[in-house]
């Protein structure tokens, strides 16, 4: 189980929100099992139903441990596009769903696409 710090959840809702109808990606900082920020990495693209990162800006950095990214509909179900992402960072994938108003609206999952449980700190 993974928690999320207040902080952390208000920012990616809030950026979720602002580029609605886009989609919104980014990375996630961890301590222990605490996710406590989010990285926007410079020359992201965020667009209507895509979205896509410039991993050659991400820096080496062992505290991040998984990705996070909004679906401009009401389902936070994985595409297949989203599983083959899953792998390429860290442990723990989050899709935000519209409306992005609180935790209930992001679904956690591992790499293989299995939804973990997630819970505000």
């Amino acid at each position: 189980m993974y928690r999320i710090k207040k902080e952390a959840l208000e920012f990616m809702l809030g950026v979720s929100r602002s580029l609605y109808p886009r989609e919104f990606i980014g990375f996630l900082r961890a301590e222990e099992n605490t996710i406590t920020e989010v990285i926007v990495l410079p020359g992201s693209v965020y667009g209507r139903g895509y979205s896509s990162l410039q991993g050659h800006m991400l820096p080496i950095d062992h505290s991040i441990v998984g990705t996070v990214h909004s679906h401009p509909g009401r389902s936070n179900v994985p595409s297949k596009g989203d599983l083959h992402s899953f792998n390429k960072k860290g442990g723990i994938n989050i899709i935000i769903k519209y409306p992005y108003q609180t935790i209930d609206d992001l679904t956690a999952y591992d790499n293989a696409g299995n939804p973990v449980e997630i819970k505000e700190a």
